[in-house]
């Protein structure tokens, strides 16, 4: 008589409980089917399948941890907070009870497995809360200290009112007739003609007529080249002719805008956020290690 087929086997064990290669492989199942269609050589796909069995189990150990420390706790789920994330779930998705059975049945899954998956999704959060977060306090010294560190951030948006001249000419190379409207621009600006009147009689663009006016810009609305060419200018310079993708131009900064700092009192809810997510991401790490160094766990994958 054949030896029985063994179809599961224990990959970790997590203090008291165990996690089993059929978790393992339904946990991961969306990640493979899209390994498989991702045109990977054999070696690589078995590789990046290896590394993400174990980064999957990492995970799971992660969860099994929070779980058992949730019961050491005593944090529960009601029933009733269960209904209510399905209510809410059928809700968004506009499906009944019925649909919902149903998709769950061709998931392998029974309602009342899925409602304690459900429980337990409501719970980590609740545990989360409890362990980290309620230990996280921003204070108004650390707002001032943060917000004086990022000045980049918290100076304000430095504006530039443009005009242009725009002179079309071959992607390659400056010919000779080129060279000559460039030569009357320079001419006629130094001569003591406004960047307007010039932009009026020699610009070929659409906004000639206006003088080449652009308008009140910020540097990150201008593309990259443009950005770097008017960045450094003062108010009534304007730069050489530079190559772009319509031709080549010159840049006139009529008047510029620092905008000024943004004053600390409008963007503290902004930087409590920041340092907030920032420090229980933190304190989040350092709790799931302190968890882990506290359990014991044997990866037998």
């Amino acid at each position: 008589m054949a030896s029985a087929e063994i179809v599961d086997r224990v990959t970790a064990v997590v203090n008291e409980d165990i996690i089993t290669l059929s978790e393992l492989n339904k946990a991961i199942k969306p990640y493979k089917e899209k390994l498989a269609s991702s045109g990977y050589s054999q070696e690589k796909m078995d590789t990046t399948l290896f590394n993400m069995k174990q980064e999957m189990l990492n995970n799971l150990v992660d969860r099994k941890i929070t779980d058992q420390e949730a019961k050491k706790l005593g944090l529960t789920v009601s029933e009733k907070e269960v209904d209510n994330a399905i209510d809410q779930l059928k809700l968004s998705r506009r499906i009944t009870q019925e649909d919902l059975e149903k998709a769950l049945e061709q998931e392998g899954l029974t309602f009342k497995a899925y409602r304690e998956k459900i429980r337990e999704e409501i719970l980590r959060p609740k545990l989360i809360n409890f362990s980290v977060k309620s230990k996280v306090i921003i204070t108004d010294e650390d707002i001032k200290t943060y917000y004086d560190a990022h000045p980049e951030i918290y100076a304000g948006i430095k504006k530039i009112y443009l005009r242009n001249i725009l002179i079309s000419g071959g992607a390659l190379a400056v010919d000779a007739l080129v060279q000559e409207k460039f030569n009357e621009v320079n001419a006629a600006l130094i001569s003591g003609q406004s960047f307007g009147e010039v932009a009026r009689q020699y610009s070929q663009a659409p906004n000639a007529g206006d003088g080449g006016e652009i308008g009140l810009l910020s540097l990150d609305a201008l593309s990259g080249e443009i950005a770097d060419a008017v960045k450094d200018l003062a108010a009534g310079e304007h730069t050489t002719f530079i190559q772009t993708d319509q031709g080549y131009q010159m840049f006139f900064a009529e008047t510029i805008e620092d905008g000024g700092p943004k004053p600390l009192e409008s963007v503290s809810d902004e930087i409590s956020k920041q340092l907030y997510n920032d420090i229980v991401e933190k304190k989040f790490k350092v709790w799931i290690k302190e968890l882990r160094e506290k359990s014991y766990v044997k990866n037998m994958l």
